[in-house]
């Protein structure tokens, strides 16, 4: 059964299948800020310092222990930013796409942002990727586009949107 949950910087038995999971999202295309092939050393070291972070809140899918997906809201720490977030890193393990899991973290992840008072949540993602059709899906709305803003996985530049949220009313 799916289930989806927070995670507290204790929870260093997860690194296994965080690892895991970067990896697949990397060598499946996602551009999440890293390059293919992905060694393991580099991913477990990402994710120690996401469970360090305690700006970062961090949500993973679950089934059958085994974790299956991932999102992270970056809360600004800013004083005149107090009431926005980024939201980083949503990954899900190429075999569980398409089941609207992705979906279901963003969805958590609106409503502890509207719980903490971050009414404006921003993202960027590759243009034509996948998460950027399932953003637009979720109501998101393009702010704009830069040109060869980062390196794909397989190392060629490409374009990043830039999406924003508004959570007038609880999502």
């Amino acid at each position: 059964m799916l289930q989806i949950r927070q995670v507290s910087p204790h929870e260093t038995s997860l690194l296994t299948g965080l690892v895991a999971l970067l990896q697949n999202g990397v060598q499946h295309g996602a551009s999440i800020g890293f390059l293919a092939p992905l060694p393991a050393s580099a991913a477990l070291a990402y994710w120690q310092n996401v469970l360090q972070n305690q700006g970062l809140v961090l949500w993973i899918a679950e089934q059958d222990e085994q974790v299956i997906g991932t999102a992270q809201l970056d809360l600004c720490g800013k004083e005149n930013g107090q009431h926005r977030a980024e939201v980083q890193k949503l990954i899900v393990l190429k075999e569980y796409r398409g089941q609207g899991i992705a979906s279901q973290l963003m969805q958590h992840l609106e409503q502890f942002a509207y719980s903490q008072g971050r009414h404006l949540l921003v993202l960027d993602t590759q243009t034509g990727s996948d998460a950027e059709t399932l953003y637009q899906k979720l109501g998101w709305q393009r702010a704009g586009e830069i040109p060869d803003f980062a390196a794909n996985p397989s190392g060629e530049l490409a374009p990043t949107s830039l999406y924003f949220k508004q959570l007038s009313n609880k999502p």
